[in-house]
């Protein structure tokens, strides 16, 4: 699968009140990605229980 490059651009994010994160970006090798994760707040259990449920949302939006 070969991903577009972006445009460079910057995004600042006020996640002061976020309980997890998780930032995808294009990794160093062609059809690969670089990923940032973390939570406070929550347990990483419950984190990863959310992004379950992301992932379904956006398979179901996809089609599949």
């Amino acid at each position: 699968m070969t991903i577009p490059k972006p445009e460079t651009t910057m995004v600042a994010i006020d996640g002061s009140d976020a309980l997890a994160f998780v930032i995808i970006r294009p990794g160093s090798a062609e059809g690969s990605v670089s990923i940032e994760s973390g939570a406070q707040g929550m347990s990483k259990q419950a984190a990863a229980y959310v992004l379950r449920q992301v992932a379904d949302l956006f398979e179901a939006e996809a089609g599949r």
